[in-house]
């Protein structure tokens, strides 16, 4: 059993290596989109952030590893620089990503680990995986300002005669089906996605366009796989830049509280009393006036996108460092 694990980890090396053979930058362990290869790896977000930024002019061997395969990886890799991205939630007791809990911090090879969590470390930085979603590597704060006031223009501009949409592929850990069944007491739920498939509009009408498909619902369920302060993905996100109001669990109960406007988002508890929510819910879904105040305050906190822009600017000087 132990010789074919090992086994395993080596092709899953030897592969990725072929992926990115002849590049400055390669991935490990890593979901960018699709079967590795150099196209996907030379379009990546983070590759393309450092040639944006111009920050490999020297032409430095460099391999991004994540949390889908084996450190061993890390061990076999002779690259002249080695970081670490994750952009699972490595804190789910006995998940497969549970390895990296640590997120190699205190591993010499590594000279940066970028996260969700909120550490204080020289060899780390703070990069949620909604801000590669939501953004552009070469994005400016000017451009970040127009993207948020796009957002707030255009939050209540569409009909939305229909209820809840809720897009997910699995259901991890069992957490999903719970939220899916307690927001459907009101009203059934449109499920486009692999998960409670009941509606093929996501990919008939809308070739796949997630946020154009939201456009059509007043509510979209959109939970974290998992529960850790700082653990905020697309999934909120998305929901926002489609206009509709988010129903959420994650991070606490306080995703990006800096950035978003807790007071917009409408929040699940999954061991407890959701009744007040499920009132608030069915108060704004049934009372037009209700709606359309909720639905018209603030999106995003107060210079939002100065902070969002901040992001960008710490990764930028990390990477320098490192790099350099």
């Amino acid at each position: 059993m132990i010789l074919k694990k090992i086994a395993k980890d080596f092709r899953r090396y030897y592969r990725d290596s072929l992926a990115g053979k002849g590049l400055d930058i390669k991935y490990f362990n890593c979901q960018i989109g699709g079967e590795l290869c150099a196209e996907l790896i030379n379009n990546s977000w983070f590759v393309q952030f450092i040639l944006n930024k111009k920050l490999n002019l020297r032409h430095k061997k460099i391999s991004i590893f994540s949390v889908n395969g084996s450190r061993l990886s890390i061990f076999l890799n002779k690259s002249d620089i080695k970081l670490f991205y994750t952009f699972e939630n490595v804190h789910v007791y006995q998940s497969p990503w549970e390895l990296y809990k640590d997120q190699l911090l205190q591993d010499k090879r590594i000279k940066l680990s970028i996260g969700f969590d909120y550490l204080d470390h020289p060899k780390y930085i703070r990069f949620p995986y909604w801000i590669v979603t939501m953004f552009q590597p070469n994005d400016t704060l000017n451009s970040i300002l127009n993207i948020c006031k796009n957002i707030e223009d255009n939050r209540n501009n569409s009909v939305r005669e229909k209820f809840c949409a809720f897009i997910c592929r699995e259901d991890y850990f069992g957490d999903r089906a719970k939220f899916a069944d307690i927001v459907s007491e009101i009203n059934p739920i449109h499920f486009p996605g692999k998960f409670r498939h009941n509606d093929d509009e996501l990919i008939t009408s809308f070739n796949d366009n997630k946020i154009e498909y939201l456009r059509q619902f007043k509510f979209n369920l959109c939970p974290e796989n998992s529960d850790n302060n700082g653990y905020v993905t697309e999934k909120i996100f998305d929901a926002i830049k489609a206009g509709c109001i988010p129903i959420y669990w994650g991070s606490e109960n306080r995703p990006e509280p800096e950035i978003l406007n807790q007071d917009r988002i409408l929040f699940l508890k999954l061991n407890g009393d959701n009744s007040e929510v499920l009132k608030k819910i069915n108060l704004l879904n049934t009372d037009p006036k209700a709606y359309t105040e909720f639905i018209n305050q603030p999106v995003f906190q107060q210079n939002a996108s100065e902070k969002i822009y901040v992001f960008f600017e710490l990764l930028e000087n990390k990477l320098k460092e490192v790099i350099s």
